[in-house]
């Protein structure tokens, strides 16, 4: 008991000290933000979760984990960010009275003015309702060699892949990843399953080269999806079939007609962003391109890509085709004028300074030092996740891991499980915790 006093007199004999931070996320199952105390900044902060009308502790832990931005923010560095699952759940009531204060000092944080009560630990969910595609595009991110059969995503793992939509940020399920989701004869029926208040998470990319019924378009002009994503390279009927692979240049345009005419039509349509791939044979035609969708073609968002050098993607047109520095600079120049959320060209890595990088992953085996300093390792960001969901079930689970100076964070398989095996999402986040 002496020793305890002791320990305890240490903090009563330090002056207060004020806090820096925020809390930024609070539900009924976690809390999140972060936390400084600026008086000595190599010292973590110690956090105690309280219920102000009771007293009551809920939960503590350390301001101790990586997040992007902090030192933008005010921190003196990215390692002061904290994520509290709670052990249960807190009644929904709860949740104004409750405070997030350092330990020893008392002082509490504040609620950000961008403060949100969502939990959704998935990140996102890069789902295929199918494992084919009616093209065979020359510089396609998956390798159709050994493709015999279309195989469709059945009733009970669509079932099973929605009860974790609740859980998933905006924009971020997806019913298509790799393949064409227009295949599935029950595309319609299965994004209809989707409540109306979680439509904003879906979204779906199609080529649009496959004719569908005439209520099609028009369904998904009113299906209220975050956005459907259209894979266009160019409108020289030549340069889009040579690209698109299989595809016929006036059936696309018909379809391409039928969806801006149903959007158009539509009071509050589903936005529709648009998909090039950068290549010799085209890149003189996109800043025309961009003007016209953006102008004529109800483009929320036009995104210009580099291709991913795969060895499977065939020798001849990697050679023929993969631009040099000088297209990719040019063509940066073109579209400089264009704002950051209309056009969104993504470099490849030798040339990229500030934008994005479509994904990193890690192999198994991958191992980093978890720590909260910003130095030169990379640390594990918790109660973040994303899982790629193929059409039989089968889901892989992968964890963040983040470094100071990457974006985006890269992505570490963590397991790999059945949608259709996971009786509760909320017990299944809990068991990844670490």
């Amino acid at each position: 008991m002496a020793s305890l006093q002791a320990f305890l007199a240490q903090f009563s004999r330090k002056p207060a000290a004020l806090l820096l931070g925020a809390v930024e996320e609070l539900s009924v199952h976690h809390v999140a933000g972060w936390a400084e105390q600026p008086i000595d900044k190599n010292e973590r902060v110690a956090l105690t979760v309280r219920r102000r009308d009771t007293g009551k502790i809920i939960a503590c832990d350390i301001a101790d984990h990586f997040r992007f931005g902090l030192t933008a923010a005010g921190a003196s560095d990215e390692g002061r960010g904290f994520f509290i699952r709670f052990a249960k759940p807190l009644p929904a009531e709860v949740l104004p009275q409750i405070e997030v204060e350092a330990t020893h000092s008392r002082a509490s944080l504040p609620r950000a003015p961008y403060l949100t009560h969502a939990y959704q630990p998935m990140m996102l969910i890069a789902g295929d309702i199918v494992n084919n595609c009616n093209l065979r595009c020359p510089f396609c991110l998956y390798d159709y060699s050994k493709t015999r059969a279309t195989y469709l995503m059945d009733e009970r793992t669509i079932d099973s892949a929605l009860r974790f939509l609740p859980y998933v940020t905006d924009g971020n399920f997806w019913f298509s990843c790799r393949h064409e989701p227009s295949l599935h004869p029950d595309l319609i029926r299965y994004i209809d399953k989707v409540p109306r208040a979680l439509r904003k998470k879906v979204f779906y990319t199609t080529n649009l080269a496959k004719r569908m019924p005439e209520a099609y378009y028009a369904w998904l002009a009113g299906a209220g999806l975050h956005h459907v994503n259209v894979s266009i390279e160019s409108r020289v009927p030549v340069v889009y079939e040579k690209m698109r692979k299989g595809a016929r240049f006036p059936i696309f345009s018909e379809n391409w007609d039928k969806l801006v005419e149903a959007m158009c039509a539509h009071e509050a349509p589903t936005p529709v962003r648009y998909i090039a791939m950068v290549y010799r044979s085209n890149y003189r035609e996109l800043p025309e391109l961009v003007d016209y969708l953006l102008a004529e073609r109800q483009a929320a968002l036009v995104e210009l890509r580099y291709t991913f050098d795969y060895d499977y993607i065939p020798a001849d047109f990697r050679d023929s085709e993969f631009l040099e520095a000088e297209g990719w600079l040019w063509l940066r120049d073109q579209l400089a004028s264009y704002p950051a959320d209309k056009v969104m060209l993504i470099l490849p890595p030798s040339l990229a300074t500030d934008t994005p990088a479509l994904d990193i992953e890690l192999q198994p085996g991958f191992s980093a030092k978890f720590g909260a300093r910003a130095g030169g390792i990379r640390h594990y960001l918790p109660g973040r996740y994303e899982a790629r969901l193929s059409w039989d079930g089968t889901c892989e689970i992968r964890r963040y891991w983040a470094h100071p100076y990457e974006r985006p964070p890269v992505k570490e398989p963590l397991c790999t499980v059945n949608v259709k095996d996971i009786d509760d999402p909320l017990a299944f986040f809990n068991d990844l915790q670490e």
